[in-house]
């Protein structure tokens, strides 16, 4: 949870286009709404990080890897992290590392809608690679030995609504490895960007069976 040092928390970085190859006008416009709901979760984080206590008996993202980690998130949040990937320079340099840290995972998980444990992908040593791009709600909002704010219950209910409106009702959460397989299964396949393979399954993350929305077995929603 703690931020990279000289990081904005909830600022997109230098390089992040407001509108992307690809993306429908829908899409960017949820996307620009997704980054409007993190927004009051950073601003909490940055208070909770005043506490000299805040981390005290626990390292740095402890809670990304496989002991603790069963978060889930939404179709739209996986396509804000591959968007980030792909056009952050700073992020798609670190892309084929992320790629080879997910190629590790998925063949541990069942592909479904249950939580799971798993070492997050995203996670650089004991930095989120996201962070300030495209963190997940539930990693935004959840903090160790801390009960979910109301500011974390809005922004798990925006988030929903704002998929709802995108995907339709029968959308489900997935744990993290699942839904990047589905938002950069070109990358995994190894299509470069522009070819005619990838371009026929431009179609990007659709719907699932709808079902709870609990995004891990945290205390969070």
């Amino acid at each position: 949870m703690r931020p990279r040092p000289g990081s904005t928390p909830g600022h997109r970085r230098a390089g992040a286009r407001r509108t992307s190859p690809g993306l429908s006008r829908r899409e960017g416009a949820a996307l620009r709404e997704l980054d409007r709901i993190r927004a009051p979760l950073f601003r909490e984080l940055e208070r909770l990080l005043r506490d000299p206590d805040y981390h005290r008996g626990e390292e740095p993202h402890a809670c990304c890897t496989r002991a603790k980690n069963q978060m889930r998130i939404s179709p739209l949040e996986a396509k804000a992290i591959a968007r980030a990937l792909l056009e952050v320079p700073e992020l798609r340099a670190k892309l084929p590392a992320v790629l080879r840290r997910l190629k590790v995972e998925l063949p541990r998980l069942e592909d479904n809608t249950r939580r799971q444990s798993f070492d997050c992908p995203l996670l650089e040593g004991t930095r989120c690679l996201v962070h300030d791009a495209a963190k997940p709600i539930g990693c935004t909002a959840w903090h160790p030995g801390r009960e979910l704010t109301d500011a974390g219950w809005e922004a798990f209910a925006r988030r929903d609504e704002l998929n709802d409106r995108l995907h339709g009702s029968r959308w489900k959460l997935r744990v993290i490895p699942l839904w990047l397989k589905r938002a950069l299964a070109a990358e995994l396949r190894g299509e470069p960007r522009g070819s005619p393979e990838r371009e026929a399954r431009s179609r990007g993350t659709g719907p699932g069976p709808r079902g709870a929305r609990l995004p891990c077995s945290a205390p969070s929603p």
